[in-house]
């Protein structure tokens, strides 16, 4: 087994309100012997177990009232815990309000990804119907100008649907609490992430995992940025439109994207080899690639992750230095916390741990 120790990483001095904790965490991953690597990354927040409670019980309690309240939905979410990854990934917010219209958004993307793209018993391998709802999902939170009649056929459609109608819902809520520049921002991302779940599917049915290059491109697009767009939305203020678009900004927050999302592939390495014919994560793809031990390519990944960590503070240097405006080294900032808590949530989590 590879022992995985989160070595943390001080966040740079325009940041200094968290900066200069040290610590480690460990997990394991697939192998036959004990290895050890190292794992850069922000230090882990301070939990807030009463927040993440209180809006994983209002999360639960809209999806009853979409049809979505199953009892394996409702296990589903709490071994999922948005809650506690909400509060951890924006230690800056404390209105619970608007984190629960967060994981409201979180469950929402999840169930078009559970529902409608996932190898699992509510599809067939082969099915040739996932890009047309992921396309309908999408209209779902960009809806259509339509002729009067089939405007109608449309949001008949769209409200008749548990999964259309949560993502609608979804981002009606966080519409509430965002300006229309911080929604377009998100809907743009989520647009994207739906095109990469479609490349995932692609590639699935083909039975065939991309080269290792290809897959980190696609997984710049299906990762956590919708998300990591909601850092000035959930701490009440807003990053303008101008500085949010600066390329700087944009190199920093995509790579901050991709970072986040790896620690899910890293975590959930083990879980996958269980439960998927084809693991579909950068351990597997560079395992793969490489033909190397499953457990020598876990370790080639935790470099990737080093390597793109280290980028990205040379990135936020970069980008706080061009742009002095404080609000750039606010959002900055919570773009550090959120990888933090990303990389604590993933690691720690029932729903990669059971």
């Amino acid at each position: 087994m590879i022992e995985l120790i989160a070595h943390e990483t001080p966040v740079p001095v325009q940041q200094r309100h968290t900066g200069g904790v040290q610590g480690t965490s460990a997990c394991t991953a697939p192998g036959t012997q004990r290895r050890t690597t190292v794992l850069h990354c922000p230090p882990a927040p301070p939990e807030r177990p009463e927040a993440a409670a209180e809006i994983n019980s209002r999360v639960v309690a809209w999806m009853t009232g979409l049809g979505l309240g199953s009892a394996e939905n409702v296990e589903g979410v709490y071994k999922h815990d948005p809650g506690r990854g909400i509060t951890l990934c924006h230690p800056g917010s404390q209105d619970v309000d608007r984190m629960t219209a967060a994981g409201k958004m979180i469950v929402a993307e999840t169930a078009v990804d559970d529902y409608f793209c996932e190898t699992n018993s509510r599809r067939d391998a082969n099915d040739q119907t996932i890009g047309p709802n992921l396309s309908l999902a999408q209209s779902a939170i960009d809806a259509p100008c339509l002729t009067p009649d089939y405007q109608a056929l449309w949001e008949e459609q769209r409200s008749g649907h548990p999964v259309l109608r949560a993502q609608h819902e979804a981002f009606d809520d966080l519409k509430r609490i965002s300006s229309p520049a911080q929604a377009q921002r998100t809907r743009h991302d989520i647009a994207q992430l739906y095109l990469g779940y479609n490349a995932e599917n692609g590639w699935r049915m083909a039975n065939r995992l991309p080269p290792v290059w290809q897959y980190l491109a696609n997984r710049q697009m299906n990762s956590f940025r919708p998300c990591l767009d909601l850092t000035d939305v959930l701490d009440g203020y807003e990053l303008p439109d101008e500085l949010h678009t600066h390329p700087l900004v944009q190199d920093c927050t995509a790579r901050a994207s991709l970072i986040a999302t790896l620690h899910n592939d890293l975590a959930s390495c083990e879980r996958e080899i269980r439960e998927h014919g084809l693991p579909f994560n950068l351990p597997a793809v560079i395992a793969a690639e490489e033909q190397l031990p499953l457990d020598e390519a876990f370790i080639k990944a935790c470099e990737v992750h080093n390597e793109l960590i280290r980028a990205f503070e040379d990135d936020t240097e970069r980008a706080t230095a061009a742009l002095p405006d404080p609000v750039v080294a606010r959002f900055l900032t919570g773009l550090w916390a959120w990888i933090a808590g990303s990389r604590h949530w993933h690691f720690t989590t029932a729903r990669h741990n059971a």
